[in-house]
Order: C-alpha cells, then sequence, then structure tokens
C-alpha cells in the first residue's frame, strides 16, 4: 500500500500543483490532502480547483483540518474559534473567504480522520477532531503514542505543525509529523514537502519529498495581493526569509 500525503496547502497553488504531480508520476494507490488547504498563501482560487481535481481525478480524500473548520464556521456564522486568533490571521482568512466568494466549495467534502490497517491518518493528531495540539514537543508526542495505542493503532500521521517531527515509544508506537506543502517552518531555508507512506510486510515507512520553490517568486506575489495590509503581508512572508 502506497499512500500519499500533502498537508498543510495554504493556498500555495505552485507547489501544491508540484507535489501533486510528483505523486502522480510515482504512483500512488490512495492520495491523503491532510488538511488546511487556504489561508496564508494569496492563490486559493486555484489550490481550490487543484484539490477538486485530485478528489475527481485521483479518488483524493481531504481530511479535515482547523481551517477548513475556520471556514465553516464563517459560513455558519459562529466567530469564537476565529475572534481568539492574531488580527493578520484573522485578515488573511477574512481576505480568503471573499476570494472563494464566501462559500465553502460543495466539492470539497471533507472527513474527520481516515484510518488504513493500523495507521491512522489526521490533521493535528489523534485525540479527536476539533483538538488542535500541535505535536512540538517529546511530552505532547508521547501523549499522542499513549493515545494511538488506546485507540488499536501502531502509527500515526499527522500535519498541523510544519515541521518533521518523529517519536517511538517503549511499545513500538510510532508519530510521525509530516512538513507542509504551504509555509513551512522548519527553519531558514526550509523545502515544501509532501510524503510517500509505504506499507509493506507489517512495517510502516515515510519518506519525505521536498519540492523545489521559488521563495521569492512567493513572497512577490504576497506584496502584489490586493486587499491585504502591508502588515498581514509581512507577517506572511516573513515564513519565506
Amino acid at each position: 500500500m502506497r499512500i500519499a500525503v500533502i498537508s498543510d496547502v495554504h493556498s500555495a497553488a505552485i507547489p501544491f500543483r508540484r507535489a501533486l504531480a510528483d505523486a502522480r508520476a510515482e504512483g500512488f494507490d490512495q492520495l491523503l490532502l491532510l488538511g488546511d488547504l487556504f489561508t496564508y498563501g494569496v492563490d486559493p482560487g486555484a489550490c481550490r480547483e487543484l484539490a477538486i481535481e485530485a478528489i475527481d481525478r485521483d479518488g483524493a480524500f481531504l481530511v479535515g483540518g482547523n481551517h477548513e473548520q475556520l471556514y465553516i464556521d464563517l459560513r455558519d456564522r459562529r466567530s469564537a474559534y476565529i475572534d481568539r486568533l492574531p488580527d493578520w490571521i484573522r485578515e488573511s482568512i477574512e481576505w480568503t473567504w471573499q476570494e472563494l466568494g464566501e462559500e465553502w466549495p460543495p466539492q470539497l467534502n471533507w472527513i474527520a480522520e481516515w484510518a488504513w490497517d493500523d495507521a491512522l491518518f489526521a490533521h493535528a493528531n489523534p485525540f479527536g477532531f476539533g483538538d488542535w495540539t500541535y505535536l512540538a514537543d517529546e511530552e505532547l508526542l508521547s501523549a499522542a503514542a499513549i493515545r494511538l495505542r488506546e485507540r488499536g493503532f501502531r502509527y500515526g500521521i499527522f500535519g498541523h505543525l510544519h515541521r518533521e517531527k518523529f517519536f517511538r515509544d517503549q511499545h513500538g508506537i510510532e508519530v510521525h509529523v509530516v512538513d507542509s506543502v504551504g509555509q513551512p517552518r522548519s527553519g531558514q531555508g526550509a523545502k515544501p514537502s509532501w510524503a510517500m507512506i509505504e506499507s509493506k510486510s507489517g512495517e510502516l515507512r515515510v519518506d519525505i519529498r521536498p519540492i523545489e520553490f521559488d521563495r521569492h517568486a512567493h513572497q512577490s506575489a504576497i506584496h502584489h495581493a490586493e486587499g491585504l495590509s502591508p502588515e498581514t503581508k509581512s507577517m506572511l512572508c516573513r515564513f519565506y526569509q
């Protein structure tokens, strides 16, 4: 079983398109879009069309993340989550919502999580949809491994952190956090990436596939976007320094 995982696109169409092309060229049995299609980048329309194509053409599953929930909240006029966010993130969300025509694309049905054999795939962690805890340190990774074992899984594959992490506990439970396609945060010069996950002979292998990316062109696109404040543009670009 070969599972291609593309996580945290965040409206970055160029690396998203490249990830899809690379995954198709390599071949897979299942394609997962592991949440957070939108916000931060300035190509939400193109990312919407690419995701719809992946669902229609490749049978991809979209696993919902916190940014899927944010837009559903906007649609349903709920604001408790959005109101807690910094101004620049709220501005990016509101700008994106306008670019999407103030509707959630009906073709983008999503699921809370997906499981295959003894592996669980979710956007953030194994604690349940709506818990957006980042698996950022050893203690949280250990807690995730405990929860996976309680739920009967040996492996957990998550995104959300925008950085790679790996943890294995004394029971052999493994937690894999993959990096992002949009807004990688693993350090200066970090490249977007997707992951190819292969299950063979009862073992799971996770291979990260970096994507060549022109960060300066991406920054330029943000700076030339109409309707975003200079302060928000500066915050969005700082991840690509």
